[in-house]
């Protein structure tokens, strides 16, 4: 060091002339001494080490002088010269640790903007940090330093040039914006280590529901949102971050707190969020698009055990391990998940309900899938809050991973041109009959019937995409409706010929984990189809047999709510169990509520009944001052079934007397493909196939798959020949079946 000074930072005192008191924020330190009290006076950064050994000649030692010197550099006390900087900004660097004598002259900084866009303020404050800050053209790519581009909107569309270009060049840069009640400023985008402008583009994009309709009603690709509100001390604050975040990037070169986040400053609560950015693998941009479209429809089976078996069902990690892992996806405007909200009252300590918000596709210009696209929200039920947390957050994730993109690996064909051994008619998928399909007009033009739309009928001679899936039943190939597939697919846009649901959509720590889960929604929401529209007489299930405290815990809690609580064995010949959980209140507004649980493991299957019982609570729990329900559901159908339903109406939502009470069950093994395959096997005897289709985005860190098994049947008011009338029959339940027109009136409604 040749001129060395004290680092600005510091506070010094000195007492009794021989211990050096040295303290700054979150700093203190003791340098003891005589030489280092004498020495400290000359450290000004403008004497050289031997004018500071000659000016204290009469006084001390030379080894002495050296040192107290070498004490104070090797304590990293001292730095080098004195740059022209004003105090506060030299201890601003010392502070950091940056020597600006070697640094700042060296660390340019380029300023762009899109029109409209004032950068000056940036400017201003990076010079006052010290660097060499300089306007650049926005077409631009700068030789060295870094790029701060300024926008008044991330999704501007001349960032998409940019972009390509900063990655052509591989170059990183800062993007941000100054205006708006909550300036944003990041990510710093490095080629080397983050996503792109394409990847943050895509989750951006995505979360602004309301401004992807309004731009396709202008005709528009782009839900541009440009702020126009500001302050200008909110864009001088803003600018002043920005500065001196681009000036510690520019002179350590290390990427630092902005490296792939984007904070937001909210200028109304003086609070501040982080908000990561996710690199997408398959960015056409900065990935691989491959990993999507040529991914393999193969689907092969590994055994393992699961290790938490308890709540949730079989998984291979641990809630917590999950939500960790998951969590970095929440992000109002970055995220697959736009939130995560506890409906689960504070006093209630039992039972757990969360809803996380999701994007979710935009089919047509509909006001009503609007309304619901804007209100999206995936529920999450458990025993436990950390279940209901991740069970809410991996059901996002699957809405979300199943949304078409375009870049899905798909064959473009007519049905009549493909072979018929491999591809799946969307009739033996939907199930509608004849008398449904005659009278759709009229039925879909009733807003009471929106979750039971029949569509038109399928054009055989009409090209549309197929998405490939694979056939565990028969390891081979299958070919099945994109638009079934997936959600949003623009084939519907030209022919209604089918419906996107997410029945047997499933997501998990493993490909294995998320098929089990699959089945058993098929296999539950089969056995609801069948003992709903036939209103089957069914056995009740012991309760008491699951010899669990919780049981008796959520008995005293719905008792103290006038409600009574029982149970019912749902199992069909498929062989899962399948229960129903169920509850009225004790009034002439009885305010029935259901749900159901299916899974390998009896006990699994019951809880998950219980539980997703207890998620439905809150929109019926409230009361007003007369003591009458004050609902949290806005569907008229729901509100109907809830108002005017009856258990004396409606005997068959009661257990069968004259039957005996289910008992559970023996544990299921933990392996969970061989679990899948006695499944595949029990739908095989049945007279269907399973078929799987990946759905997995290698963004997402989670297994998604769709679950497909043609014959099985949707809880939705499908009512076309198969096993919602020979299911009854060949089990012994019914001596005939089931004539269309005497099937249950009331829709399933949840």
């Amino acid at each position: 060091m040749e001129k060395p000074r004290l680092k600005a930072h510091f506070h010094v005192e000195v007492v009794e002339g021989e211990r050096v008191f040295l303290y700054a924020e979150g700093q203190d330190y003791l340098v003891p001494g005589k030489a280092a009290a004498a020495v400290l006076p000359h450290l000004d950064g403008r004497r050289t080490v031997m004018e500071i050994v000659q000016a204290l000649a009469g006084t001390l030692p030379i080894p002495a002088v050296l040192a107290a010197l070498t004490r104070f550099g090797a304590a990293g006390h001292l730095a080098e010269g004195r740059p022209d900087l004003p105090e506060a900004t030299l201890a601003y660097w010392d502070a950091l640790g940056i020597d600006p004598a070697r640094t700042l002259d060296t660390a340019p900084v380029t300023v762009s903007a899109t029109a409209g866009v004032d950068p000056e303020p940036v400017l201003a404050a990076l010079r006052a940090l010290g660097l060499a800050a300089r306007t650049g053209d926005f077409d631009t790519v700068p030789d060295e330093g870094i790029s701060v581009v300024l926008v008044d909107d991330y999704l501007d569309p001349v960032l998409e040039a940019r972009n390509e270009r900063q990655l052509a060049a591989a170059k990183p840069w800062l993007l941000a914006r100054t205006g708006g009640i909550a300036p944003w400023i990041g990510p710093f985008l490095d080629p080397d280590h983050t996503g792109c402008w394409t990847c943050l583009a895509q989750r951006l994009a995505g979360n602004r529901q309301l401004e992807r309709y309004l731009a396709g009603k202008r005709g528009d690709s782009v839900p541009r949102h440009p702020s126009r509100a500001g302050i200008p001390a909110g864009a001088l604050a803003a600018a002043g971050l920005i500065a001196a975040e681009a000036a510690r990037i520019a002179a350590t070169g290390e990427p630092g707190a902005l490296c792939g986040q984007m904070v937001t400053l909210d200028l109304a609560t003086l609070t501040t969020d982080r908000h990561p950015l996710i690199r997408q693998p398959q960015c056409r941009s900065c990935g691989d698009p491959t990993l999507v479209s040529g991914r393999s429809p193969k689907i092969v089976l590994t055994s393992g055990d699961a290790s938490h078996t308890s709540d949730g069902g079989y998984r291979v990690n641990s809630p917590e391990a999950t939500l960790a892992r998951l969590e970095r996806h929440i992000s109002p405007h970055l995220g697959a998940i736009t939130k995560l909200v506890s409906h689960t009252p504070e006093s209630n300590t039992l039972t757990y309900s969360y809803a996380a918000g999701h994007n979710f596709a935009m089919v047509n210009d509909s006001m009503d899938l609007l309304r619901r696209n804007l209100r999206g929200q995936s529920g999450g039920k458990g025993r436990s809050e950390i279940q209901a947390k991740v069970s809410a957050v991996c059901e996002a994730i699957e809405r979300y991973a199943g949304v078409w993109r375009g870049d899905e690996a798909v064959r473009r064909a007519a049905y009549r041109d493909l072979d018929a051994d491999t591809v799946v008619h969307p009739r033996s998928l939907l199930h509608f009959s004849e008398a449904q399909v005659a009278g759709r007009d009229t039925w879909n033009q009733d807003p009471a019937n929106r979750l039971h739309k029949v569509p038109d009928r399928f054009p055989e001679d009409v090209a549309i995409d197929w998405t490939s899936g694979w056939s565990l039943t028969h390891d081979e190939e299958r070919l099945i409706p994109a638009a079934y597939s997936w959600y949003g697919h623009p084939d519907l846009q030209e022919h209604f010929f089918c419906i996107a649901d997410s029945n047997g959509t499933a997501a998990g720590n493993s490909l294995e984990e998320a098929i089990l889960q699959g089945l058993c929604e098929l296999t539950e929401r089969d056995a609801v189809a069948v003992w709903w529209y036939n209103r089957l007489r069914l056995p009740a299930f012991d309760m008491d047999s699951l010899e669990d405290p919780y049981v008796d815990q959520l008995r005293t809690y719905y008792d103290a709510m006038d409600r009574d609580l029982w149970m019912m064995d749902l199992t069909t010949d498929l062989g899962m169990p399948v229960y129903v959980a169920a509850s009225r209140r004790r009034h002439s507004v009885e305010d029935i509520m259901v749900g159901f649980g299916a899974h390998p493991d009896p006990r699994v299957a019951a809880f998950r009944a219980l539980t997703e019982l207890n998620q439905f609570l809150p929109m019926i729990e409230t009361r007003d001052a007369d003591g009458n329900t004050s609902y949290l559901v806005g569907d008229l159908e729901t509100l109907t079934w809830l108002k005017t339903a009856t258990v004396a109406a409606e005997p068959w939502l009661l257990p069968d007397p004259e039957l005996p009470a289910t008992k559970v069950g023996p544990q299921a093994g933990f392996d969970l493909a061989a679990r899948i395959r006695e499944q595949v096997e029990r739908i095989k005897e049945a007279g269907s196939e399973v078929i799987v289709v990946d759905q997995t985005r290698p963004d997402l860190e989670l297994n998604v798959v769709k679950v497909i098994a043609p014959g099985l049947r949707h809880f939705w008011r499908r009512l076309g020949p198969g096993r919602l009338y020979e299911a009854p029959v060949r089990m012994g339940r019914l001596a005939e079946p089931t004539p269309e027109a005497d099937l249950n009136h009331w829709n399933v409604f949840f």
